[in-house]
């Protein structure tokens, strides 16, 4: 990682979470993971008798800034279960009142952060841990490594159109996909053409070009099935029934109609195999559970 990147560059090249505003914005989410990323201070850490907790938001806070209203709508999605991290920042000037300015920041580690509590008039995140960037950069999804992914094919020579169609999920790899899926999403079974994204079941950089090339890699899903699947909070598993992380919340399952979803068919073969390589690796470790037995 470069030592000179910008803040704004580590949201969004590293973190996979592009700031909505680089001048008011205190942090940014990561649409495919559901991550979220807050600009936290060095010195508004605190040690209590439960560990570590850092100041995210006073409600004293006077003014018409639109990163108030942002920063509130990211601590309730922390609330909500989304995974929450902290970005840690020196101040230009440490003790001071100066929330705009930035001295250097954390690119090794972030903190994990825990339950939003108040106290007084200020919001707390608990700290939990502190994490290795790498790791958060390295769980990146097949959506947010598209660019690098592409690139990756530049550098080595590559020219391929097969294999660039493939990542895209176009080109000869979309056709089988579809075919051997009687040309419907496997799951909703729509039939509209544009709705339907063929989505690489082990994830592109997991896999070799035979792999990439494989239709049996791939799934046909509606959109929203594709954008879950990507990031590992549904997967199916052998007899093709819909296995849903818990980080999607109850009424989250009702709302895009999940409950009782299950393959057209029971998967067989390589894709069973490929299936099974989603379930160990990019499902959400701890959190797996049928989705009809969830409440």
């Amino acid at each position: 990682m470069a030592a000179n990147q910008s803040l704004t560059d580590f949201y969004t090249e590293t973190l996979g979470a592009n700031l909505t505003n680089t001048r008011w914005s205190w942090g940014a989410m990561n649409p495919v993971t559901n991550e979220v990323f807050l600009r936290v201070w060095a010195d508004d850490i605190e040690a209590t008798a439960g560990g570590e907790r850092v100041q995210l938001y006073n409600l004293d806070w006077k003014g018409r800034s639109p990163g108030y209203p942002e920063r509130l709508r990211h601590l309730d999605a922390i609330q909500r279960g989304a995974p929450g991290y902290g970005v840690l920042c020196l101040k230009a000037k440490p003790g001071s009142h100066d929330t705009t300015r930035i001295k250097r920041f954390d690119r090794d580690a972030l903190l994990r952060l825990g339950d939003v509590r108040q106290d007084g008039s200020r919001l707390y995140g608990q700290v939990l841990a502190r994490v290795s960037v790498e790791t958060i950069a390295r769980r990146r999804t097949g959506e947010s490594t598209l660019v690098p992914d592409l690139a990756a094919l530049i550098r080595k020579g590559t020219t391929a159109e097969a294999l660039v169609n493939a990542r895209v999920g176009q080109g000869r790899f979309r056709t089988e996909v579809l075919r051997l899926w009687g040309n419907r999403c496997c799951v909703t079974g729509i039939e509209t053409p544009e709705a339907i994204r063929a989505s690489h079941i082990k994830p592109w950089r997991d896999s070799t070009d035979e792999e990439r090339l494989d239709p049996r890699n791939g799934l046909p899903l509606a959109g929203t099935l594709d954008g879950l699947f990507d990031a590992g909070l549904i997967t199916f598993d052998e007899t093709g029934t819909l296995l849903v992380s818990r980080k999607l919340s109850a009424d989250e399952r009702e709302r895009l109609g999940i409950a009782e979803a299950t393959l057209g068919r029971v998967p067989e073969g390589k894709t069973a195999h490929y299936l099974a390589h989603h379930r160990e690796t990019i499902f959400v470790a701890g959190d797996r559970s049928r989705a009809d037995e969830q409440t």
